[in-house]
C-alpha cells in the first residue's frame, strides 16, 4: 500500500494506537487512493485531523456512534494554510472534493460531510444502491451513522 502524499503513520489515533495492519491493505489503502485525488486537486498540502479512532478514543471526544473513523474508513482533513483563510479554505476544498464526486472521480467515497472553517470529513464506507450519505456538522460526533 503506497500513497503518493499520506504516510500510514499520519491515520494514527491520537490515543497512541497505530492505524491497525490488518486494515492497511484494504480499508487503508482504499482511503489513501482517494485522498490523493483529492490531494492531487487541492494543489497543496492537506493535514489528516483524524483518521482512525480507538472505541475509547471515539467515546472521549464523543464521537458518533457506528463513526466510520472506529472501522479505519474515514479521515476529517484540513488545507494547510493560515487560521485567517481556513475557513475560506475548507469551504473551497469541500466544494472541490464535491465537484470531483460529481465527475465520477472519487468512486470509493462514501460519506463527506462538511465542518466549515474546521474540516472536511471523507470516507469509503459502503454505498447501497449508490447513496453517498452527506451532512453539515459543527464538531465531532455531528456525523451520522448510515
Amino acid at each position: 500500500m503506497t500513497s503518493r502524499y499520506f504516510h500510514v503513520s499520519e491515520f494514527d489515533c491520537h490515543d497512541g494506537v497505530p492505524y491497525p495492519e490488518a486494515w492497511t491493505g484494504d480499508r487503508l489503502a482504499a482511503l489513501m487512493s482517494q485522498l490523493d485525488i483529492i490531494r492531487a486537486e487541492w494543489g497543496g498540502p492537506i493535514r489528516i485531523v483524524s483518521g482512525y479512532r480507538t472505541a475509547s478514543w471515539n467515546g472521549k471526544v464523543a464521537g458518533a456512534s457506528g463513526s466510520q473513523h472506529v472501522e479505519g474508513r474515514a479521515a476529517d482533513i484540513a488545507p494547510m494554510v493560515k487560521g485567517t483563510v481556513l475557513h475560506a479554505a475548507t469551504a473551497d476544498l469541500h466544494g472541490r472534493i464535491m465537484r470531483l464526486l460529481g465527475q465520477q472521480q472519487l468512486p470509493l467515497i462514501g460519506g463527506v460531510g462538511n465542518y466549515p472553517g474546521k474540516w472536511v470529513h471523507v470516507d469509503v464506507r459502503a454505498k447501497p444502491g449508490g447513496h453517498l450519505a452527506q451532512w453539515q456538522g459543527t464538531g465531532v460526533g455531528s456525523e451520522p451513522i448510515g
